[in-house]
């Protein structure tokens, strides 16, 4: 979810592109009790810090083929990540065609 994010040209119809904060929130979510478990498990079976640049993509890769709740956040995580891309796209068209 995105987290009071105002409107802007850098985030298109207020929304934001899922990052490794909101994979370990869904983790963490998810898993109760045992989301920070999980949560460095992921981290440490991708070997991550985090911090890399392409870090989510690598995650969601490992999440997709883990236990079946992880998947599940994989899933959301994929869907919220393509739905954003294409809303963006069209937020950038619309916006070069109405200038």
């Amino acid at each position: 979810m995105c987290k009071g994010t105002a409107l802007s040209s850098e985030a298109p119809y207020g929304l934001t592109s899922p990052t490794m904060d909101d994979a370990r929130d869904a983790v963490h979510r998810v898993h109760g009790p045992d989301g920070p478990r999980v949560w460095s498990h992921l981290l440490q079976a991708a070997g991550l810090t985090g911090q890399e640049p392409d870090a989510f993509e690598r995650m969601l890769r490992l999440m997709a083929s883990a236990d079946p709740t992880t998947r599940l956040c994989a899933t959301a995580l994929q869907i919220r990540a393509s739905s954003y891309g294409h809303l963006a796209a069209a937020h950038s068209s619309l916006r070069s065609h109405s200038g």
